[in-house]
């Protein structure tokens, strides 16, 4: 039989360590530097949110099936922090980088997701932010090369 101390105490360590996941995950972050405004800019995922958002139904390829990713067209993020360059540079949370051409990003217009299947992403669910691709609209690009450019948990771009 479970000792109802005990039990409550886990109940609230519980509770706890939910209430901070969830602000962690509502306070999530995009750093983007070089050519934009002053240099640096800090966009939150709430201003991010507040762009025109759109839903991909892609299947990157680590994944076992398609997932429903939403967010606002990358080049919207790039307007909204006063970027004037237009190759980017992404690193992930894990140091991982993919440089992105503007002709890419006007030639596909890739999305930078906020949410999976309708879940805002979590930092250790792929999130807070993933570039997604339209590989089904574009069969060209669901290739090795493009699949490499749908970054997840993206922390940082670099505007060049």
């Amino acid at each position: 039989m479970l000792n109802p101390i005990r039990l409550a105490f886990a109940l609230g360590c519980l509770l706890v360590t939910i209430v901070t996941f969830d602000a962690q995950a509502a306070d999530a972050t995009l750093v983007l530097s070089g050519k934009v405004a002053g240099g640096e800019i800090t966009l939150t995922r709430d201003e991010i949110a507040k762009l025109p958002q759109r839903t991909l139904t892609e299947q990157p390829t680590s994944f076992p099936e398609p997932i429903a990713f939403k967010g606002p067209s990358l080049r919207e993020v790039l307007m909204l922090a006063g970027a004037t360059g237009g190759d980017i540079t992404l690193t992930a949370a894990d140091d991982y980088t993919v440089a992105i051409s503007a002709d890419e990003m006007k030639a596909f217009d890739p999305i930078l997701a906020i949410e999976k299947d309708g879940v805002r992403m979590a930092p250790d669910d792929f999130g807070p932010f993933f570039v997604m691709w339209p590989f089904k609209a574009n069969p060209e690009i669901d290739n090795e090369t493009f699949q490499a450019k749908a970054i997840w948990s993206v922390i940082k771009i670099e505007v060049k």
